[in-house]
């Protein structure tokens, strides 16, 4: 691919994975400091964190995805790993998204009992997970019959957040495979940068570098 068009699948691509990292970023943040002014924030990381561990996860992994764009951006880090990572923390996103509407049943399999979920809120597997918490509202959305729903603001942020995560992982699956940078990272050996080959052996200095005589006469002439 033309690096016109690359850098350009780049910034797309930064685009949504930084959309991505705000909205978890506020998300969490918001909750914890709601939870922090209320009094609660010590009560929730020593007691009730492993019954909801979203808010802090979502400010950690939201803080993670800026680190590694600055971390590519100054060059401390490599396009491909870069891009391996940021699909690694978007799927992520994507099935704990999946697994707490269906195994996890909201947190309430992480915590003691079973409690009904109220308005008769129920889920058919994961079929009916997606249907409930990404079809409809997009639909409902897209047709403009939210008014007047309860949680439909959530639940959209939700189906937004869903939405960007899968946008971001197509995006970086393809700069992996069509990105220049990405591709040369698999060839930055570090025994080629210490002068030897792939097999441990030294490589020898009249071949195609410059510092064997024939490289010499070449620049020269």
């Amino acid at each position: 691919m033309e690096e016109a068009r690359v850098r350009k699948l780049r910034f797309v691509a930064l685009q949504v994975v930084g959309a991505v990292a705000v909205v978890h970023l506020v998300v969490g943040g918001a909750e914890l400091l709601r939870m922090a002014n209320a009094g609660l924030l010590g009560r929730y990381l020593t007691t009730f964190l492993a019954a909801d561990p979203r808010p802090l996860v979502f400010l950690l992994s939201g803080l993670a995805i800026v680190a590694g764009i600055v971390a590519v951006a100054r060059g401390h880090l490599s396009y491909r790993l870069g891009y391996r990572l940021g699909l690694l923390v978007l799927g992520g996103y994507v099935l704990g998204w999946v697994g707490w509407h269906t195994v996890l049943d909201h947190g309430f399999a992480l915590r003691a009992g079973n409690p009904t979920i109220p308005d008769g809120h129920t889920h058919d597997g994961l079929l009916g997970t997606l249907r409930s918490h990404y079809v409809d509202p997009l639909v409902a959305a897209l047709t403009a019959s939210t008014r007047g729903t309860p949680g439909t603001g959530r639940v959209l942020l939700g189906v937004v957040s869903v939405s960007l995560e899968l946008v971001g992982m197509a995006l970086l699956a393809l700069l992996i495979r069509v990105d220049p940078a990405a591709a040369r990272d698999e060839d930055a050996n570090p025994f080629r940068r210490h002068g030897t080959t792939d097999d441990g052996e030294p490589e020898r200095e009249g071949g195609s570098g410059s510092g064997g005589s024939g490289g010499g006469e070449t620049d020269a002439d």
